[in-house]
């Protein structure tokens, strides 16, 4: 499974406003900063658009990295031997972004560019 990833640098509640209405459709769920303005700065939200699980968020953009990107490709593996050996193969020459672990939406997660540029984001 692949899921697109939308990194939105503190423009998500605006652009969550425009998908819902856009595609006639709600969030799944949405987890706020605490430490930031209340109900402002989304760390982690997901909807569904056309029937694909899309997740957003407005931490993470690439501000800060070599490659000026605000997309990002999600691979969801099925177990964590999965994702081990996928990352194995690609993390040559890879800038890692957040290393290998669990988060609170997933028991194994690592973000990274890979040697070409792209941000890949491996979790469970």
């Amino acid at each position: 499974m692949i899921v697109q990833q939308l990194y939105l640098n503190e423009s998500c509640c605006e652009a969550i406003e425009i998908y819902e209405k856009a595609f006639n459709t709600k969030l799944d769920s949405i987890l706020y900063d605490s430490e930031k303005e209340p109900k402002k700065f989304v760390i982690h939200a997901e909807m569904h658009i056309h029937g694909q699980r899309v997740m957003l968020s407005d931490w993470g953009g690439n501000k800060n990295l070599s490659v000026d990107s605000a997309l990002q490709i999600v691979v969801i593996f099925d177990n964590e031997n999965e994702l081990k050996e996928a990352y194995e193969i690609m993390k040559t020459g890879s800038q890692t972004i957040i290393p290998m672990a669990p988060t609170f939406y997933s028991t194994c997660l690592v973000d990274f560019l890979d040697k070409f540029g792209v941000r890949w984001c491996f979790m469970i």
